[in-house]
């Protein structure tokens, strides 16, 4: 897993870093060149940033989330971090609820950005299965991601620490998976925006996110709710 590290704005750094993890064919440089980094710091958020190359090999075998605690989260609570954000674009979301339900306690907050909602297998098998409420509780053994990111989701009404916030293109090829995890979660943490699953997309929700969360990201809690602002 190739991880590239970035501060946010010269200075200290703060205990906190956000974790941006690609989708499928995306490379960590892609958010340099999208101008993710550079976005959170017009914003004022004082962080570490990481990109990171979401190894689609350990998503696909159940083991993504350790491997994101030792390779991501370990060597930068080392460095001192202390907060964890994870910003998840497609497969990179799928991992970032994967990782969030093995490892809560490292968790500050999650962005799922047009996350991939599984293979349709999976989701006929969650139907088939009960649905959303049969995953309430711990995470099944083994780990599979898939699982694992749904069991996130299914205990997300039961929690309100730590915020999972989910924003996707209105044309995406994923929108019918986004609506189903849409219904997971409060609906003040759900944002629609105009686009498809593409970068422009993805740069255009996390402006959308960072106008109306960078406070909360930076550290300092906003509890006036996720208002949708004007593109």
């Amino acid at each position: 897993m190739r991880i590239r590290i970035e501060d946010a704005q010269p200075g200290p750094p703060d205990e906190l870093l956000v974790a941006l993890l690609t989708g499928t064919l995306s490379q960590p440089e892609d958010f340099v060149r999208e101008r993710f980094v550079q976005a959170a710091r017009d914003r004022g958020v004082r962080a570490e940033f990481a990109l990171v190359g979401t190894p689609a090999a350990r998503v696909a075998d159940g083991t993504v989330a350790d491997v994101l605690e030792q390779s991501l989260w370990a060597p930068a609570r080392a460095r001192g971090r202390r907060r964890l954000w994870l910003a998840g674009i497609s497969l990179g979301g799928l991992a970032a609820m994967a990782y969030a339900v093995r490892y809560p306690q490292a968790i500050a907050g999650l962005v799922l950005l047009a996350p991939y909602p599984g293979s349709r297998d999976w989701l006929r098998r969650l139907d088939a299965g009960g649905g959303l409420a049969s995953l309430a509780g711990p995470p099944r053994e083994p780990p599979d991601a898939e699982c694992d990111a749904w069991s996130w989701l299914a205990n997300a009404g039961s929690r309100t620490d730590p915020p999972t916030y989910l924003l996707y293109g209105k044309s995406d090829r994923f929108a019918e998976g986004h609506a189903r995890i849409a219904r997971a979660l409060p609906p003040a943490h759900v944002d629609p925006v105009e686009g498809a699953h593409d970068w422009p997309t993805w740069r255009r929700a996390w402006d959308r996110f960072l106008a109306t969360r960078a406070t909360e990201l930076g550290g300092v809690r906003d509890e006036a709710g996720f208002a949708p602002v004007s593109p």
